[in-house]
């Protein structure tokens, strides 16, 4: 695994960048969010980490999309080149089309899983991850809920889900679709680490999808 592109330290500089552009102070932006304003400093500084409830709170209240935190890299062009069949493949790399499986940049969250990046750049109004959770993990006292659909689907453990107060376990090849907005959360109280896959579409989830 490489280093995190967006490591805690990169991640709080542009919290609090965008933070100071909302005119709002760290007393402020933690009572928003529901935790403690030593907390949002700690992050702020690079020496403390966000859950994932807490990270989505963050992005909603600063009125910034979750790529805006994690990755503010600007998205390169997309040209296929001529030339010899390598060159053409390594151009794939190079124009963000191709992710190589030793390349995926993560974040690990606080109390929580480790977020992937399964492209080679943040795509707008989307994010596509691989989720990983640690085994022998409780269930999250708070619920997450922000705007958007996801989709996902178990690629090895058992995942426990908890959507509008209805629970269940997911079995690897078992797979889940809701409305963001819905009370939700995951987490691992087996004893074998769970890989997922998932897609976040941000956004009101009944607006239609665009096409290419």
């Amino acid at each position: 695994m490489p280093e995190l592109d967006a490591p805690w330290d990169v991640v709080g500089e542009r919290v609090r960048a965008v933070r100071r552009s909302a005119g709002l102070t760290v007393r402020e932006l933690a009572r928003r969010i529901g935790v403690s304003a030593s907390h949002v400093s700690q992050v702020e500084r690079g020496i403390g980490a966000f859950s994932v409830p807490a990270l989505y709170a963050v992005a909603s209240e600063l009125g910034v999309s979750m790529n805006e935190l994690l990755d503010a890299s600007p998205r390169p062009s997309a040209t296929a080149a001529a030339g010899p069949e390598s060159t053409r493949l390594q151009d794939l790399v190079v124009d963000g089309i191709v992710q190589r499986a030793d390349a995926h940049p993560s974040i690990q969250l606080s109390s929580g899983p480790r977020w992937s990046r399964l492209t080679a750049v943040g795509e707008p109004e989307s994010e596509f991850l691989e989720v990983v959770y640690a085994p022998g993990t409780a269930a999250p006292e708070d619920h997450i809920h922000h705007a958007g659909r996801e989709f996902g689907i178990v690629i090895s453990g058992q995942l426990n889900v908890e959507v509008g107060g209805a629970a269940t376990v997911l079995q690897p090849g078992d797979s889940i679709v809701f409305d963001s907005p819905i009370p939700h959360r995951f987490w691992n109280d087996g004893d074998v680490e769970v890989r997922a896959i998932w897609f976040v579409r941000d956004g009101d989830p009944h607006d239609p999808v665009p096409h290419a």
